[in-house]
């Protein structure tokens, strides 16, 4: 394989783009730490697994030398049509598209008895098609089959906290499972929408609505009467703030979205 340059860098790895011997351009992810955590483990582990078109695939996975330690390397398939922060905002119809998908692939991690943790515009790519959306970077994803890796006193679960659920920032181990994926989906395609999160209020920070979204309020106002207007009423329940009060399977979630008039 040819290297074409690093295309990116996260806080467990670095992603590079190569070509190999026709040309096709591949994703080549380097961890930085082997064994220090084991969550690069725990991601190989968890992708393998994994069977679903709008899931990264992994092509090949390696251990490789430098500085005189061990580093995991994977080779996964490049996304050309780029990640849904580079799509700017969304119109309704192509709210949709996606939110159908992407719903797919969560119901399919579900399947699994596995949580992403870290559903975000960055980590939803596009095939060359560029509507196809992937569901990429699975470094804190969580196996409910497995011990924690977390530690129970951290204040704060893992994961990105503009898009987590209260139960991921408050680090209640006991309410993580799919529904925690449903917030951040349900957040991800509001912000892409409306360039605004659910749960801000005039004019809060991003510390302050943080803080809403910790202490369990309700989504904004605007939000959930922008939501029922435009005909995505769905979204409100789904980043409802107790996951009791979100869909119960990914099943009845497919078939509520799929049934939205607009």
């Amino acid at each position: 394989m040819r290297f074409a340059g690093q295309v990116g860098e996260g806080t467990f790895k670095q992603t590079f783009k190569v070509l190999n011997a026709q040309d096709t351009p591949l994703a080549l992810k380097l961890y930085k730490s082997v064994g220090s955590t084991g969550r690069d483990q725990r991601e190989v582990k968890a992708m393998l697994r994994c069977q679903h078109e709008n899931i990264a695939r992994i092509l090949a996975v390696e251990k490789v030398a430098n500085a005189g330690e061990e580093h995991v390397a994977i080779t996964e398939e490049f996304f050309l049509g780029g990640t849904l922060s580079s799509k700017g905002q969304l119109s309704l119809k192509a709210c949709k598209a996606i939110g159908a998908k992407l719903i797919g692939a969560v119901g399919h991690l579900k399947e699994l008895g596995l949580v992403h943790r870290d559903i975000k515009p960055d980590n939803i790519m596009f095939r060359a098609d560029g509507v196809t959306p992937v569901l990429t970077d699975f470094g804190v994803v969580r196996d409910l089959a497995d011990s924690s890796m977390t530690p129970t006193w951290a204040p704060r679960g893992p994961g990105t906290p503009f898009f987590a659920a209260p139960e991921q920032l408050n680090n209640e181990k006991s309410l993580i499972d799919w529904r925690t994926d449903q917030f951040a989906i349900g957040v991800t395609l509001a912000f892409s929408m409306y360039e605004n999160h659910p749960y801000k209020m005039g004019r809060t920070s991003g510390l302050e609505i943080l803080e809403r979204v910790a202490a369990r309020e309700q989504p904004g106002d605007w939000f959930v009467t922008k939501a029922e207007q435009d005909g995505v009423p769905v979204l409100t329940r789904m980043v409802a703030p107790w996951p009791i009060d979100r869909y119960r399977k990914p099943r009845i979630l497919g078939q509520a979205w799929d049934q939205q008039k607009g």
